[in-house]
């Protein structure tokens, strides 16, 4: 009826305890509830969140969630239910004027809309997603600006497939309209649709979710052999498979979805991994990240007043967040849907960007291969794709250097330990992965480069006998032979860091057996020196030591010690190197990593893994010292 047909009582916050103005807020209504059944209405509410909770991607997205209800006393119980559409004919007063019917549909269940959000809007203005919830066992719901659903067997499965129209957009992937039985949905028009989770095309090459496709899988994955009636066959692929099977957005044919059973088709089935991935692109920017402890970040500055940084969430996905000084953290999302290797500690996401308007990334893939994607300001993300057929040790690290703006060097460890190499030009694009010049890794080492000037590189792992190796390739004389770099015995997972502070010098930073923070360095005039410890330091096992260099003359160091605080120390030319001191109160991961990045002269950014597994960051800036930690999100 009207708003007269009833009252607004109150809201209550029933579930979360992110900040309103960066969290997913949903609002429940209350709809055909009379003042003396408001506690009936309060149970539905909290079925819906503990449902929410339990459903992924919402189980693992919950600590974005926010959950009011608000309580609206109707003058009448239920909601009207037309003879027109099947109904019983039953009407009643209630305050959000809910009707069964809709489109002479008995289970399409509308209501005022503009009511509903002129409610939500003043109680809580902060709201992602309204639902009203309508007190009737008749079986009902629909999406729109507001979503609908009716306490009806099944009620809250109801409600979060009507949250997938509502607040992210997602279809109906099931092939009919009105119930099945109807005509005239032999054929979807051959226009595509704007969801995301349905299609008309079936090009392996330009599907919307060709990511998620595994290269075995067919496309199409299954075809309706009868385009006359709806395909009930059970799925000829196994469950969980991406693919594009055909009987979709109310057609039986000519329209696909991307695996055989999913929420938006069926409400008992899970999410499938696109309608997943879809909400996580929505939710998970205002989330802290939940990180991989021991999985080195990669951070970079494609220009002094911008930040990049990409990290292994807990589950495996490779994630990124970026930071601008005109907007501040842009939030945590998957970079188009990769997963990254969990051996060893997880490999990470290694990235470097050629000029400006242009990121590569690369990571070992959960099938041991290494996997590439890139974003450039004309075209945003693309797909992953593999890099030739070598099959990595499981977690291991892909080290890259651009020589110049046209030209990328790879370097990892294959699954026997060789140490291999490919490298990519604009000119004549991937090269095959080889051996450089015999080399096998320790078992957990990674392969680090560096190039001092456009025609030179050199390379630095650790040894199958726990010593530091290096060789180095020119232009003018190709590949050298692997020398051995003093008699240290080394830490068999260790990383060799190092850096260049002018072209003609260079500092290595590793750990010893017994956890020692070593270094050596390289100059053109002098050669090799001795290694030695570094001011007494100490590193936590597994964690590497990250090095900067701020100018010729002084170098940061960065490091997780053995009782797991993070410290730094410095080295500059006119006093040598300095204490290990504690970066403001930091704690991390036993066996973590700190990354570090120089934007500009006399200011650095750090990154690490808490010791509550989020991802935290502080700064250094010349003019005020050292920042607290905070944690990495949306700001």
């Amino acid at each position: 009826m009207t708003t007269s047909d009833g009252t607004v009582q109150g809201a209550t916050q029933i579930s979360g305890s992110a900040p309103r103005n960066r969290a997913f807020n949903i609002v429940l209504l209350a709809e055909g509830f009379t003042a003396g059944q408001q506690s009936a209405f309060n149970t539905a509410a909290q079925d819906f969140v503990n449902a929410l909770k339990a459903t992924p991607p919402f189980d693992e997205l919950s600590p974005a969630i926010n959950v009011f209800r608000v309580n609206v006393a109707s003058t009448d119980s239920g909601a009207d239910d037309p003879v027109a559409a099947g109904g019983t004919g039953a009407t009643a007063r209630t305050y959000f004027d809910a009707t069964f019917g809709g489109n002479g549909i008995r289970r399409l269940l509308l209501c005022n809309q503009s009511t509903a959000l002129q409610v939500a809007t003043a109680r809580v203005p902060e709201h992602s997603l309204v639902l009203v919830v309508v007190n009737s066992t008749v079986y009902g719901g629909a999406g729109g600006s507001v979503g609908t659903y009716s306490l009806a067997n099944g009620a809250t499965q109801i409600a979060i497939h009507e949250a997938g129209h509502t607040a992210f957009g997602l279809a109906d992937e099931y092939a009919y309209y009105a119930g099945g039985n109807e005509t005239g949905r032999d054929h979807h028009p051959a226009v595509e649709p704007s969801e995301p989770n349905v299609t008309v095309n079936s090009n392996r090459a330009t599907l919307k979710w060709r990511w998620a496709v595994a290269s075995s899988t067919a496309i199409p994955t299954m075809s309706n052999p009868d385009c006359t009636k709806v395909d009930n066959r059970a799925s000829t692929v196994a469950a969980g498979t991406v693919g594009a099977f055909e009987g979709a957005h109310y057609y039986h044919c000519g329209a696909f979805r991307p695996e055989h059973n999913c929420k938006m088709r069926e409400l008992g089935a899970p999410f499938c991994r696109v309608c997943r991935q879809v909400i996580w692109n929505r939710l998970e920017p205002l989330s802290t990240l939940q990180s991989r402890g021991r999985t080195p970040i990669s951070v970079l500055a494609r220009y002094p007043s911008h930040l990049d940084v990409f990290a292994v969430a807990s589950n495996g996905r490779t994630m990124s967040n970026w930071w601008d000084q005109s907007s501040g953290w842009a939030g945590w999302f998957q970079v188009s849907g990769g997963i990254a290797s969990p051996g060893g500690s997880g490999s990470p996401v290694t990235s470097i960007a050629r000029y400006p308007n242009h990121l590569d990334l690369f990571t070992v893939g959960t099938d041991n291969r290494v996997w590439s994607a890139w974003w450039d300001v004309t075209t945003g993300w693309s797909g992953w794709f593999r890099v030739g057929t070598l099959t990595a040790r499981a977690g291991s690290t892909v080290n890259v250097v651009a020589r110049n703006r046209d030209h990328l060097d790879l370097f990892t460890t294959a699954s026997d330990g060789r140490t291999m190499s490919a490298w990519w030009d604009v000119s004549s694009g991937w090269s095959n992965w080889f051996q450089v010049s015999g080399g096998i890794a320790a078992n957990g080492a990674t392969v680090t480069a560096i190039a001092r000037n456009p025609n030179h590189l050199d390379l630095f792992t650790i040894g199958t006998d726990n010593r530091v190796w290096s060789t180095w390739w020119d232009a003018s004389s190709g590949w050298a032979g692997w020398f051995r770099l003093g008699a240290l015995t080394a830490r068999p997972n260790s990383t060799v860091n190092v850096v260049a502070r002018n072209p003609n010098h260079l500092d290595l930073f590793t750990t010893a057996s017994d956890g020692r923070i070593m270094s050596a360095w390289w100059d053109a005039a002098s050669g090799w020196s001795n290694w030695f410890h570094v001011s007494g330091g100490l590193a936590s096992p597994g964690s590497s030591v990250t090095a900067i260099p701020r100018g010729a003359n002084h170098l940061d160091l960065f490091t997780i010690g053995t009782d797991n605080r993070i410290y730094s120390t410095w080295w500059d030319a006119s006093s040598g190197w300095a204490n290990w001191f504690n970066v403001s109160g930091g704690i991390g991961q036993s066996g973590g990593h700190v990354a570090a990045i120089e934007r500009f002269s006399n200011h650095i950014d750090v990154f690490a893994v808490g010791s509550d597994g989020l991802m935290y960051s502080a700064w250094w800036d010349i003019r005020t010292g050292w920042s607290r930690w905070f944690r990495l999100s949306i700001t």
